[in-house]
């Protein structure tokens, strides 16, 4: 007699789970990943493979003076300027000067590439000074009712207030205000005050204020300018400074405070009754280890801490009692990641269509970038799951970016980065890491079907897809654990050609109102497979450049032995 055919069924959902070990997640979550690489979160349910990136202008890629004179190494700063002056969208770029030290900023021009801004008498910006070099710029973008500016700071100049016309360093050696249609920085102009950091490296808006933080030499020091107007910074004037009583690590809005972080220790900056700025404790015993992990998504502000990823409002709400994290699931992988990566390094950006965030990393060793293959990362998006919002984490891997940016231009989403060789890409654009293979890897846990003790044998495996066009994958199983002396059978090949085509619409007839043309109408990848064990993991490689697709779920079938 046969023996009887059982199916086991899987549904794709807990994202990356590298904290428990396979017997929990066999038992209480086999649908999460053992190892999930370059798959993100579907919006559809599953894991989805991640989308890829290319050059934002092929023409023009590289960050340049008019074509002529070419900048050195990263690009330090990105960001997507609401232009009131051209009444469009500028992208603007920052990059080292070549065979000097300082830098430039440059504007894109569709059909005519990088141009280099003139920001005074001068056209550059200091790469060092005072033992300091620029790493990265930071940025921020406001209108308090005078148009559209945006202020960058690099933690070694003074920070600079671009119009779309004119540029403004903010000096604590001027007297404050602003002469109206003018560009300067030494002599030319009065803006700042003496309440004015020389050498900010965070700057963010709250209560129409402009903050500045980060100052190397005066790490406690906040400073705000007058209400309503960033150009000056006089105490007559109403601006002010506040002392943290800590090295600040990053400034940040959110809601009806200005959250203040620390390494070991978190504040808010309020509005008192008399209207006055209050500074109040929320927890000393919580820090953020990478100022640009903050980022504000899901209605929440979320930062690393050392032992992952912490919502501000529950830290808030909590106060000094340890909360517990977001990402429970990857704590051990970021232990990692902190431990073996730069976090100055670290820079994040938010995918806000998918409710969705993203931290990258590309450490700099002994003066040598890590390659693409070194390059390493974190996803993170909001999911309902079970009628709840959940976090689910991935890995990140082969993207090389120094900077990042987002923001929607009309009803799209530009997501920007900047790479080490000046090169400004666009993301969730193409099917490849600009021409390179896209390689991701889906893993199960070792699932035991319920009898961790009774041998199974396997006989096939039914996997659930979501195809946006054709594509192949791998699919290899192992068996008890990953015992090197249970045999593996060869992988197998899986391949889709595609999502169906529907055509449907009045007037439409084409044989039937909803007609299906070319493409995989079956949603199912089914492969026989050989082998058995007590335990069993299926794990799916692609390496190419096919478009997108979604794991949503797995069927295994297989009978059952005895019990050993």
């Amino acid at each position: 007699m046969p023996d009887q055919i059982q199916s086991f069924k899987l549904i794709c959902a807990g994202g990356l789970n590298s904290n428990e070990n396979h017997l929990d997640l066999s038992d209480n979550s086999p649908g999460a990943a053992s190892r999930m690489l370059n798959f993100e979160p579907s919006l559809f349910g599953g894991y989805r493979r991640v989308e890829g990136f290319a050059e934002f202008d092929p023409d023009y890629g590289i960050v340049t003076v008019d074509g002529s004179v070419t900048g050195d190494g990263k690009v330090l700063g990105l960001a997507i300027f609401k232009d009131d002056v051209t009444g469009g969208t500028t992208i603007i770029a920052a990059r080292k000067d070549a065979g000097a030290a300082t830098y430039s900023f440059y504007y894109h021009t569709a059909n005519v590439g990088w141009r280099k801004y003139t920001l005074n008498h001068s056209a550059s910006r200091s790469m060092t000074a005072n033992g300091l070099t620029v790493n990265r710029l930071r940025h921020v973008q406001f209108n308090f009712g005078t148009g559209n500016k945006i202020v960058f700071v690099d933690g070694v100049n003074e920070a600079i207030i671009f119009d779309g016309a004119h540029w403004c360093e903010i000096k604590s050696t001027n007297s404050g205000g602003y002469t109206a249609g003018t560009s300067h920085n030494n002599g030319n102009g009065t803006a700042g005050g003496a309440l004015a950091l020389n050498a900010p490296a965070l700057v963010d808006v709250f209560e129409n204020h402009l903050f500045l933080a980060g100052h190397a030499a005066t790490g406690a020091a906040i400073a705000h300018s007058a209400p309503n107007d960033p150009y000056t910074w006089t105490s007559a004037a109403a601006a002010g400074q506040i002392a943290a009583g800590f090295d600040v690590v990053q400034i940040k809005p959110f809601r009806d405070n200005l959250f203040v972080f620390g390494n070991r220790n978190i504040k808010k900056i309020t509005v008192n009754a008399s209207n006055a700025f209050a500074l109040e404790n929320v927890t000393t015993n919580i820090g953020c280890v990478a100022a640009d992990s903050v980022l504000e998504v899901g209605g929440d502000l979320m930062f690393l801490s050392p032992d992952g990823f912490r919502p501000v409002a529950g830290t808030s709400r909590a106060g000094d009692i340890e909360l517990e994290t977001l990402s429970k699931p990857i704590q051990s992988t970021l232990v990692d990641l902190i431990k073996n990566e730069d976090m100055d390094a670290l820079i994040g950006v938010v995918i806000r269509s998918k409710s969705q965030v993203r931290y990258l990393v590309t450490t700099t060793i002994g003066g040598t970038v890590q390659s693409a293959s070194e390059s390493v990362g974190i996803i993170g998006g909001l999911t309902n799951s079970s009628g709840s919002i959940e976090w689910e984490f991935g890995q990140l891997l082969g993207i090389r970016a120094s900077c990042c940016t987002s923001d929607y231009v009309g009803t799209e989403e530009l997501i920007l980065h900047g790479d080490h060789d000046g090169r400004v890409f666009k993301s969730e654009n193409g099917t490849s890491f600009n021409g390179a293979n896209i390689i991701s890897v889906y893993s199960t846990p070792y699932l035991d079907f319920g009898e961790t003790e009774q041998r199974k044998t396997l006989r096939k495996i039914n996997t659930f897809v979501r195809a946006e066009g054709p594509f192949e994958m791998n699919l290899a199983v192992d068996y008890d654990w990953g015992d090197y002396n249970t045999a593996v059978p060869i992988t197998y090949t899986q391949a889709s050609a595609g999502a169906p085509t529907t055509y449907a619409g009045r007037g439409v007839t084409y044989n039937g109102a909803n007609t299906v043309y070319g493409g995989a109408s079956k949603p199912v990848m089914t492969s026989d497979i050989q082998g058995s064990g007590f335990s069993v993991r299926a794990t799916f490689v692609t390496d190419g450049q096919s478009e997108p697709f979604s794991i949503q779920g797995l069927v295994f079938e297989f009978s059952a032995a005895g019990r050993r």
